[in-house]
């Protein structure tokens, strides 16, 4: 049932009276007509009260309040008793956009409000755009501690030396510890680092919250991912876009050469998914 209001409206009502013609007929011998007088009773005004019901357009959305970092999207819906279009609009479209739909897209740090609106109701939606903890960790301070420690130029992997594994994990090493190792030292025995624990992560998902979480604390760490069908390659990891959801959001230093890259170029390895993390 459709909400209303009640509205007592005062309507004056005039009331006009009937005019009444009199006929007088003179006396005297021509008998002739008087002409007729019109009398008319002055229109008298009347006071009566009217109801009216008004209805009620109500509008309100499955948010009132939202936080988020940058990237990220949420779909806002609304219910109201009107039968017109609702409409969206953000106060600052830098902060945050709407579509036609509801869909709102994080764009920047700072605040706004997304507004609905319909047959003048109007319902708002807060959002806190925070910044991402992920940039923290620079391509320049990535790029300067692989110039220091060098860089993959072999694919020999039965040296540790050379290996893509020992220079990843000095690079993270150097980027939590600041101090920078000979790559050859730090060679794992099985699953046993010097420095570092190796984490059996079991699934893609749990892999990159692992990498997530220590990127969002200022660490970065390795992981083990896939170039191709039949071989695996350690990178280290130190920041991320977006929500952090697919393996191209994350930002890389991969060995070979020293290359500042995304994930984008990269799949999970078929041995598994694992991270080291710096102790």
């Amino acid at each position: 049932m459709k909400n209303t209001k009640t509205i007592i409206a005062a309507v004056a009502c005039v009331v006009t009276v009937l005019t009444t013609t009199i006929s007088v007929m003179a006396l005297g011998s021509d008998a002739e007509e008087v002409k007729s007088k019109t009398q008319a009773k002055p229109a008298q005004t009347e006071h009566t009260n009217v109801k009216i019901e008004e209805e009620v357009v109500e509008l309100t959305l499955s948010k009132t309040k939202v936080s988020g970092t940058e990237g990220k999207t949420f779909t806002l819906k609304h219910e109201t008793n009107s039968d017109e279009k609702v409409t969206y609009r953000s106060t600052d479209k830098k902060v945050a956009t709407v579509n036609n739909k509801g869909t709102v897209e994080l764009k920047g740090e700072g605040n706004a409000k997304i507004v609905a609106e319909t047959e003048g109701a109007k319902a708002v939606c807060k959002v806190n755009v925070d910044p991402i903890p992920g940039n923290m960790i620079t391509d320049s301070e990535m790029a300067s501690i692989a110039s220091e420690i060098g860089c993959q130029v072999d694919y020999a992997y039965d040296e540790s030396t050379v290996m893509c594994s020992a220079y990843s994990f000095a690079y993270a090493y150097y980027q939590v510890t600041g101090t920078a190792i000979s790559p050859g030292s730090v060679w794992y025995d099985g699953c046993t680092w010097d420095g570092g624990s190796y984490l059996h992560c079991g699934s893609e998902e749990n892999m990159l919250a692992t990498i997530k979480e220590e990127i969002d604390n200022n660490r970065a760490c390795v992981g083990l991912l896939s170039m191709d069908s039949s071989a695996t390659h350690y990178v280290t990891f130190y920041g991320y876009t977006g929500n952090g959801d697919t393996l191209s959001d994350f930002q890389i230093l991969d060995p070979w050469e020293g290359n500042l890259t995304t994930g984008a170029g990269y799949g999970y390895s078929y041995d598994g998914c694992d991270v080291v993390v710096i102790n």
